[in-house]
């Protein structure tokens, strides 16, 4: 048995901006700390990779400079059942594309420095509970903390093991990456990304993206289909490919082979507001939790998880038995659980049977589209208020 204060399952970026503020929160628990990870960094992540301002922010404030091949996106096209949406470019950069397994190598570094055990190739396999502690089984022994963190992702099993196993709200994600010349691609000479949402029409809840990416150097697309409901009927593998392609013909001679085996499938478990995210000593954060069900976009929720979640382990580690239990209110009636819950309304309005009204809707004002991607990125700290008084902010003095 290996004791610890703190115990982590996942490396991700929860796991990691857990770990990474309670170290900054606490520095004394350098060495006390650990993390669980069934692979071993760099790992390989299927993930578009898409940094919004809010988690730029986030990592200035853990002083960690970005040291990753990096592309940032400063405008932005829609194609939607109402016609398309052309976003000005900003002067600030709405996107910051990376991969997932440098990045997640980076924050493992400076988590590392930091005092934080990271155990690799070690798989969890269940978690029991007790008064003072709990205990995590792996397959290399069994792990005491505590507090235990669950932060392995969409299929947690810490989230099977201490709340049950729930799909409802699991979405999935298909995506390939293809090589570009950077000169001739869209993407990169306007410094752009593409969102193409009329796979609603056809029944898909979600939308399909292009991303500009750097590959080993090299100028990639990442593009995919995001599906918030593929239970649906027509939410198979291959109906969703075929909407993919549909949204970017261009791309289907770019596919190595029949094109369907460059295509990787990941699931997205959305945020749900009857969840609950703390039983005893067991909290879960990330997409062990649940992220934005409108884009599905989940590495700004895993740093403002991480955030709240070592808040509330300091005050717990110093005998405050209740401050787990108010991160769980926290992630549901705070500022990110006001936020996921208008999402989740967003979601239901333009995923929904009058999609093409409020397509035509979002298209009819450039500032609202403006203010409404600054609220969604996080730019400037406005997602703390409401989208109705940002715009109001906007109208009366012409900024957010």
């Amino acid at each position: 048995m290996k004791n610890y204060e703190v115990l982590v399952v996942g490396s991700g970026p929860a796991g990691l901006a857990t770990a990474l503020y309670l170290l900054q929160m606490q520095p004394a628990l350098a060495g006390r700390i650990a993390t669980l990870e069934r692979a071993r960094h760099p790992r390989p992540k299927v993930c578009a990779g898409g940094l919004i301002p809010r988690t730029i922010t986030a990592l200035k404030e853990l002083r960690i400079p970005l040291q990753v091949p990096a592309v940032e996106v400063f405008g932005g096209l829609a194609r939607t059942p109402a016609g398309t949406i052309d976003l000005a470019p900003s002067h600030e950069p709405l996107c910051t594309i990376i991969r997932r397994d440098q990045f997640d190598a980076m924050l493992a570094r400076h988590a590392r420095a930091a005092g934080l055990e990271i155990i690799d190739q070690t798989r969890v396999l269940g978690v029991e509970q007790h008064h003072d502690c709990v205990t995590v089984a792996t397959d290399h022994g069994l792990f005491e903390g505590r507090a235990l963190v669950g932060a392995d992702g969409s299929g947690s099993r810490v989230r099977t093991s201490v709340f049950g196993q729930t799909k409802h709200n699991i979405g999935r994600a298909l995506m390939a990456d293809m090589p570009v010349h950077g000169e001739r691609a869209e993407e990169f000479i306007q410094r752009c990304y593409r969102f193409n949402f009329n796979c609603v029409s056809a029944g898909i809840c979600g939308y399909c993206w292009s991303f500009p990416c750097l590959i080993e150097g090299e100028p990639h697309l990442n593009v995919g289909i995001y599906d918030q409901h593929p239970h649906n009927p027509l939410g198979s593998r291959r109906d969703l490919l075929g909407q993919l392609l549909s949204a970017f013909p261009e791309i289907a001679s770019r596919w190595p082979g029949d094109g369907e085996s460059a295509v990787k499938t990941f699931p997205i478990r959305w945020y749900e507001p009857n969840d609950r995210y703390v039983r005893g000593g067991t909290i879960l954060a990330g997409d062990a939790a649940g992220v934005d069900p409108l884009m599905g976009e989940g590495i700004s929720c895993a740093f403002e998880h991480g955030k709240l979640a070592a808040a509330a382990l300091v005050r717990y580690l110093n005998g405050d038995r209740s401050a787990l239990e108010k991160y769980g209110n926290e992630l549901h009636r705070g500022m990110i659980g006001r936020k996921l819950r208008r999402l989740a309304f967003a979601a239901r309005c333009f995923y929904g049977t009058h999609h093409r009204f409020y397509f035509r809707l979002a298209g009819l004002s450039r500032k609202l589209q403006r203010v409404s991607v600054d609220w969604y990125n996080g730019a400037r700290g406005i997602d703390e208020l409401s989208i109705a008084r940002a715009a109001l902010r906007m109208m009366l003095h012409g900024s957010v």
